[in-house]
């Protein structure tokens, strides 16, 4: 995708160079790895931890250097569709072939054991950053169905919808329950076609429903979603803040307090795995960068939120939703993988506003 911007950019005659407000807060986050790193002593501008969390430069460069088009866009939103479908077709193929002995819920408490049946793309290597992947498809499908005009039939919607949820669960990855509701949810607000009143009745029992059955779910299956090693990570994370909550301890000092033998000891934690980070954005930023880490973290995200409900940008509101969440399992902003997806997706969204807002309010943006 780089390469074809570069292209687009060189044979773009115009050559307008249009950088987003929004991305000065990007750039602050990814500035306070080299603040970071001066505190700790180990400033290197070839330091591997500065250079996985570099797509927050390159991206929001790239996508200023061209304008794309709005066929262009639909294209690559409807290719990106096809990819997930074909995909998940995939995997869902090689798990049936490979799995005799399947089960639903085995899958959902040991996802691994499953997980590489499905890793057929780089970002893939992690169940995580797979399942962030395939689930924008949703969002992505209801916009080309309901947005402006139908760009796609009702199969290829439900095909893009249903297939990711299944292969989320079936990687067991966590995050899919959380996240597609939220997800599905923020589309019906925004496509419903019945009176506000019915709509949030709706909304309502869809709650309700789903809190019950979450409660009614076996306990082994919970308990996967509140395991005791993400409880004493955020346990050492939170010790670490209250001792440095200024200035925190360093760029990717986390790992120094997890191997911490006498903090472990005192804290009464144990850790099974080798662990580099909290698996935690919000803990990480504070534990990294103390009060600036997490200000600077919500400055982005209200920001992004900001822009999406004031433009009523729905895609662009699905997509930082689906990450508040994300933060809460994951070190997005760090890790290689992640940060690719994150920066790729919020860049396209808010670059190419313009063609993505809705209806009413595109109405406005061009007056």
């Amino acid at each position: 995708m780089s390469v074809l911007i570069v292209g687009a950019f060189i044979f773009d005659k115009s050559r307008r160079f249009t950088w987003q407000p929004v991305f000065y807060a990007v750039v602050c986050m990814y500035l306070l790895s080299f603040v970071g790193l001066i505190q700790v002593g180990e400033f290197n501008l070839a330091n591997k931890r500065i250079d996985s969390a570099l797509p927050m430069i390159i991206f929001p460069v790239l996508f200023s250097m061209v304008q794309l088009s709005k066929r262009n866009v639909i294209l690559l939103l409807r290719f990106f569709l096809w990819a997930v479908i074909a995909l998940c077709l995939y995997g869902i193929l090689v798990y049936a072939t490979a799995v005799s002995d399947f089960s639903l819920k085995a899958a959902l408490l040991d996802g691994k054991q499953y997980f590489r049946l499905f890793t057929v793309w780089p970002i893939a290597r992690h169940p995580s950053t797979l399942t962030v992947t395939l689930l924008m498809a949703l969002p992505v499908s209801l916009y080309l169905r309901y947005h402006n005009g139908k760009q796609i039939t009702r199969i290829e919607m439900l095909l893009a919808i249903l297939l990711p949820i299944i292969v989320s669960l079936l990687v067991g990855a966590r995050i899919a329950v959380a996240v597609t509701p939220l997800l599905l949810g923020l589309g019906y607000l925004f496509y419903c076609k019945f009176k506000p009143v019915f709509k949030w009745g709706v909304v309502a029992t869809g709650v309700v429903a789903m809190s019950v059955v979450i409660l009614l779910l076996p306990s082994d299956f919970r308990d996967r979603y509140t395991d005791q090693i993400r409880l004493d990570l955020k346990t050492v994370a939170i010790s670490g803040i209250k001792e440095k909550p200024i200035f925190g301890w360093g760029t990717w000092q986390q790992l120094s307090l997890i191997n911490c033998e006498e903090r472990i000891q005192s804290l009464g934690v144990k850790f099974q795995d080798n662990f580099q980070h909290f698996h935690n954005q919000y803990l990480d930023s504070m534990v990294q960068f103390g009060i600036a880490g997490i200000v600077g973290l919500m400055w982005m995200i209200l920001w992004i939120f900001w822009i999406a409900i004031r433009k009523k940008h729905f895609l662009l509101l699905s997509f930082m939703t689906m990450y508040i969440v994300v933060f809460q399992f994951d070190n997005v902003l760090s890790t290689d993988l992640f940060v690719v997806a994150f920066m790729f997706w919020l860049c396209f969204l808010v670059t190419n506003s313009k063609y993505l807002l809705e209806k009413n309010n595109l109405a406005l943006e061009q007056k």
